[in-house]
């Protein structure tokens, strides 16, 4: 290995240690001979070895390098390199949130999110991530969304029926809005054109379109959506003629109109509101 390599590499594990200390970590140690840092989060019982490789050959700007260092404090899990990284990535569907995440808009007063998830927590990708992995937005969205399986439902509906999917913390159900005709394919499943619902984060409602359980799903989406911690939207949603999922549509003299402007404006109150909710 050349003089200069040696001087890059000491100079890149510097700069990680004061990260780490000006994270609050006191125990960061730099191992020469396998190139790494080893540190213990706060707590953690066993230390955490952070492989500094992936990040020799990036150009990375102090704060970057401090916001990827803060987020591995607080989550000693997350993925150096975007190979390790990308097969986690998931996207989540959410409205408030702090302005250092990585987001796009999805939805009205909706954006799309990128989290790694990890069997027990999951993290918010954030743009210095970008910066540490090499890689676009783009490309991270849609790894994100690829890795969601786009669960499929069997049988056939002999009329419409409504189809409550509750979130185990792995399933991603409302996630699921994000994916291109996905909607659209639940038509046998609900009896006719899918209608969705995503109250809060956990809960996703599918009916048919035109059925007697549209008004009162519009009801039971407000209720779950004022009462949870963990609110998302009251908006009723449909697949538009690209696959794309976009809200419901109920022009004045529609039955239902009165109902979908009570959702949106409820909406726009919440958003509003600047409520920022927990990043579960």
């Amino acid at each position: 290995m050349g003089l200069l390599r040696r001087i890059a590499r000491a100079r890149l594990a510097r700069r990680v240690i004061r990260c780490l200390r000006r994270a609050g970590v006191r125990d960061a140690r730099y191992s020469t001979r396998s190139f790494s840092v080893r540190f213990t989060a706060s707590g953690d019982d066993e230390p955490s070895v952070l492989q500094l490789g992936p990040l020799l050959d990036r150009r990375i700007r102090r704060r970057q390098l401090d916001a990827f260092v803060a987020g591995l404090v607080r989550n000693p899990g997350l993925p150096a390199d975007w190979a390790s990284a990308r097969p986690l990535l998931r996207p989540v569907l959410r409205g408030e949130a702090p302005d250092d995440l990585l987001r796009r808009p999805a939805l009205p007063c909706l954006s799309e999110f990128v989290v790694v998830d990890h069997p027990e927590t999951m993290t918010y990708v954030s743009p210095a991530q970008l910066a540490i992995w090499g890689v676009s937005a783009d490309l991270v969205f849609g790894a994100a969304r690829r890795n969601l399986p786009g669960a499929v439902l069997h049988g056939v509906a002999s009329g419409p029926v409504v189809v409550r999917f509750v979130d185990d913390g792995n399933a991603y159900w409302t996630s699921h809005l994000l994916l291109e005709n996905w909607l659209g394919r639940l038509a046998d499943q609900v009896g006719g054109v899918p209608v969705a619902f995503a109250p809060e984060r956990g809960t996703l409602l599918v009916t048919a379109d035109g059925s007697a359980h549209l008004p009162g799903l519009f009801a039971q989406a407000e209720q779950i959506f004022r009462e949870s911690a963990r609110a998302l939207s009251p908006m009723a949603y449909v697949s538009d003629d690209h696959g794309c999922t976009v809200p419901y549509a109920a022009p004045p003299g529609h039955p239902l109109h009165p109902l979908v402007r009570r959702a949106e404006k409820l909406l726009v109150e919440h958003s509003q509101r600047g409520v920022t909710r927990d990043g579960g």
